[in-house]
């Protein structure tokens, strides 16, 4: 189950990212989204930062199984949830106050879903045959 998740947590998070950055106006098209052109300098920096953390969830499996990769397999799950709840709140606080098109809540709803997720997954994460 767990490497399923972070799987397509994490590749999902590293494919956006890497569209954010290529092509900022295709990423946003299946929200209903456009951005003007200038700003897309922003949309690409947020793109490398979302690839990033994609990559995070990925880590941990390249390391052969065993204590090293349980303990980065929690750090992962433990940080990329902090990071999913924290850009839920942010984007449900800016839709709020009218900074951000209410289309934005899907991402913030899918980070904080992912997050939950993670939350009730962590404790697969201690198991000694975390493969």
């Amino acid at each position: 189950m767990l490497p399923a998740f972070c799987a397509v947590a994490g590749g999902g998070d590293l494919l956006t990212g890497l569209l954010l950055l290529a092509r900022p106006a295709v990423a946003l098209a299946p929200l209903g989204l456009t951005v003007p052109a200038e700003s897309w300098v922003f949309l690409r920096w947020i793109g490398l930062f979302v690839a990033a953390v994609g990559t995070i969830y990925l880590q941990p499996w390249r390391l052969p199984p065993g204590s090293e990769r349980r303990s980065r397999l929690r750090a992962a799950l433990e940080i990329t949830a902090l990071v999913r709840l924290a850009v839920a709140a942010f984007v449900a606080g800016a839709v709020l106050a009218a900074e951000l098109a209410a289309p934005w809540l899907a991402v913030g709803g899918y980070d904080a879903l992912v997050a939950l997720g993670q939350l009730f997954l962590l404790p697969a994460a201690k198991a000694p045959d975390v493969h």
